[in-house]
């Protein structure tokens, strides 16, 4: 890890330079959380490259992933240099994650934020759906759809995505449907199905609570409460609970649905949720009514 001895360090493959140089900044930037597990890593790299909807640049917002993973970050970047990529990477000084966003947001260029966990592999229509139902003053939520542990081994498995590979995980959750509670495994095969758009209209979007791996929102919104607060040091409460709270506080709901901006989730443990010190944070943050923290994208560090 000689080479990232910097807190900081961006790399940008040849096209994402050339972008830049023309001043042709894209639509939006897709931002993906990550720390280690660069086979997953790829396969959502490979979904983003099926996209119907090129408009946007990648980012990855590194929380510190080992030497192996940043140089087989490095080498997809060098085999794919027509395919924007941004590599936002600080040293590993335990759970850092909002930090790792901030610093992504920061070397973005994309007037909408997109944002995708490192454990979930979008829709071939993922970013064209976000592009389609963007709305300032408004964060679009889409849908996870947690495949069983089979299925999930299915796909890990794969050396590269396959273009149908939202069908061959349909059917393979078919397969594999007694894995599960019958009527759990019902909901998320009935979420792993795109709904077209009618007469250029999506179906009526509702409030929703907010997933922080589907969600894309106007920098200008997100800038308004200063982005992440960098102060949550644990994974669970606090990463999307906190920026929810804030952007409602601010006036920005989030409107999510169940049939646009699909994403597949890896099957892993759940994280815990009860970090003592995020939760008196996030209470503070509802008690005072909190929109903007000191502690994000422009702070006192």
């Amino acid at each position: 890890m000689d080479s990232l001895t910097n807190d900081h360090r961006v790399r940008r493959s040849a096209a994402a330079l050339r972008q830049v140089d023309k001043g042709l900044y894209p639509t939006a930037s897709v931002i993906i959380a990550v720390y280690n597990h660069f086979n997953w890593l790829r396969l959502i790299l490979d979904a983003l490259r099926h996209q119907s909807n090129m408009d946007f640049e990648v980012v990855i917002a590194d929380d510190g992933s080992d030497a192996e993973t940043v140089d087989a970050i490095h080498r997809y970047m060098a085999t794919y240099p027509e395919f924007p990529v941004i590599h936002s990477w600080h040293t590993d000084q335990g759970w850092r994650k909002n930090t790792a966003l901030n610093k992504a947001i920061a070397s973005s260029k994309g007037e909408y934020l997109i944002f995708v966990d490192g454990d979930c592999i979008p829709h071939p229509r993922f970013v064209d759906d976000h592009l389609r139902l963007r709305k300032k003053g408004v964060v679009i939520g889409g849908r996870r759809v947690d495949i069983t542990e089979s299925v999930s081994r299915m796909v890990e498995n794969w050396s590269a995505l396959p273009q149908n590979y939202f069908n061959i995980v349909r059917k393979a959750m078919l397969r594999y449907f007694r894995e599960e509670d019958f009527f759990t495994s019902l909901k998320q095969l009935r979420h792993l199905v795109h709904y077209p758009f009618i007469a250029g209209k999506p179906l009526p979007l509702k409030k929703h609570g907010m997933l922080g791996c589907n969600m894309g929102m106007y920098r200008e919104d997100l800038m308004k409460i200063n982005g992440f607060d960098e102060r949550y040091l644990a994974p669970g409460i606090g990463e999307d609970t906190d920026l929810e709270v804030r952007l409602s506080n601010a006036g920005i709901p989030v409107l999510r649905s169940p049939r646009y901006a699909l994403m597949i989730h890896r099957h892993h443990a759940r994280l815990p949720l009860d970090s003592p010190d995020n939760v008196a944070l996030l209470r503070a943050a509802i008690d005072n009514k909190t929109t903007r923290t000191p502690y994000g994208l422009i702070s006192p560090r």
